[in-house]
């Protein structure tokens, strides 16, 4: 299910449309979502719309620290 906004497509370049702009990790057997956002608030805030508009509803999203990030990816490399 789509729940883009009506109003999204006014505010971005079109060759940003379905970017996101973080690095991410989805975890699909967790329905889990990992970014790595450095930048910290605001940017953090961004985290509740891409989630709503990139995944499904019963998928949670989370803002991974910096020792959680490298545990990610050095599960990624497995």
């Amino acid at each position: 299910m789509s729940r883009k906004s009506k109003y999204t497509g006014g505010f971005r370049p079109r060759k940003y449309e379905s970017r996101i702009p973080f690095p991410y990790v989805v975890f699909d057997e967790k329905k889990e979502v990992y970014f790595r956002i450095v930048s910290g608030f605001p940017s953090t805030l961004a985290v509740t719309p891409i989630m709503k508009e990139h995944f499904p509803d019963d998928y949670k999203g989370y803002i991974a620290s910096p020792k959680c990030w490298e545990e990610i990816k050095h599960l990624q490399k497995k």
